[in-house]
């Protein structure tokens, strides 16, 4: 009799087993799972809702003086230094103010001589994260800034905006002892120098020294032989960009400058230059040998180089070599030393 009581519990026990019905462990597992994704779902709703907020902050903080917009009043109040000229964060140790204290913090590291910015390509550090920024540009060759006139590209956005002033005939820099007005104040101070007489980029190969770096530069060239510009149609290199242009009008049959004296046209203006000296008599390069002068370097290099003036038959008159023998054989036929310019 209790055999058979056992067999009976027994199957009710499978029975019960069988059953598809959820266990309670599993309503528990299924209840948690739903509370939990119920959580993430808020979660979700909530960082919507806060990316909401910052796209409509985008909007609410705009500046009054230009198109720019801030995320906060903080932002804007500091923007709106930029055009209003102030600059309540001063250097301490040099005195020069900033619209911002980040600005300030960078400037310090000029004295402090610390540079934490650094070039993964070439070394080079920098005192601001905005200046390695730029100077990256220069070794992947990007150039995010581009003329809506002449679709040149730049750099950065300064040099874009000094470019617009040579469309717009623009030039706010002017010297305070000539007059002279310039786009860039770089070109600017380059320019002072030639009052001061300062020339502090000298060559390492000979020593001449140049107002600005862009000339030595350009002057590096004569020791080094590079000719970085080429003619597309006939192949000739130039030193300079300028020539290279000058040169190709060569081809065009272009003169643009013009005598105002005898109306003969010229593919470049340095050689109107030297033109107009045949008509006003000048010569301002001078023999430190025999003080004779000369309407060009050419001719008084040409006029070295003969050295004519060590030879006490050689006679010049006006610019013109008559040699001793030839007064006497040929009755004072000159010989012209210099050359035209064409």
């Amino acid at each position: 009799m209790s055999g058979d009581i056992l067999v009976n519990s027994r199957k009710q026990l499978n029975n019960i087993l069988s059953q598809d019905k959820p266990s309670i462990f599993d309503e528990t597992l299924n209840q948690g799972n739903s509370k939990l994704e119920n959580k993430l779902d808020d979660k979700d709703e909530r960082v919507l809702k806060f990316s909401s907020s910052i796209c409509d902050k985008e909007k609410l903080f705009n500046c009054e003086y230009c198109t720019r917009s801030f995320l906060c009043k903080e932002q804007l109040m500091t923007h709106h230094r930029t055009h209003m000229g102030e600059k309540p964060f001063a250097c301490e140790q040099c005195g020069k103010a900033f619209a911002e204290k980040s600005n300030l913090n960078e400037h310090r590291r000029t004295h402090t001589g610390i540079r934490p910015h650094s070039c993964s390509w070439c070394g080079k550090a920098f005192y601001r994260r905005s200046h390695l920024k730029v100077h990256l540009r220069r070794h992947t060759g990007e150039k995010p800034y581009t003329c809506d006139v002449c679709q040149h590209t730049f750099l950065h956005k300064e040099q874009l905006m000094t470019h617009h002033r040579t469309h717009m005939g623009e030039k706010p820099f002017a010297c305070e002892q000539c007059g002279k007005a310039f786009a860039e104040k770089s070109n600017l101070n380059e320019h002072r120098r030639t009052h001061t007489g300062i020339r502090p980029h000298s060559c390492s190969w000979c020593g001449k020294a140049f107002y600005r770096r862009s000339h030595l530069k350009v002057h590096l060239r004569r020791h080094t032989g590079e000719k970085p510009y080429t003619c597309d149609q006939c192949g000739r290199a130039f030193a300079e960009k300028s020539n290279l242009n000058e040169h190709r009008r060569t081809h065009t049959g272009i003169r643009p400058h013009s005598c105002s004296w005898c109306g003969k046209a010229f593919y470049r203006r340095s050689h109107l230059k030297v033109h107009l000296r045949r008509h006003t008599g000048e010569k301002p390069y001078t023999c430190d040998v025999c003080q004779h002068t000369f309407v060009d370097t050419s001719s008084l290099q040409r006029h070295k180089c003969q050295q004519i003036c060590h030879s006490n038959a050689d006679t010049i008159h006006d610019g013109h070599i008559i040699q001793g023998e030839d007064m006497d054989n040929k009755q004072g036929n000159e010989v012209q030393y210099f050359f035209e310019v064409v």
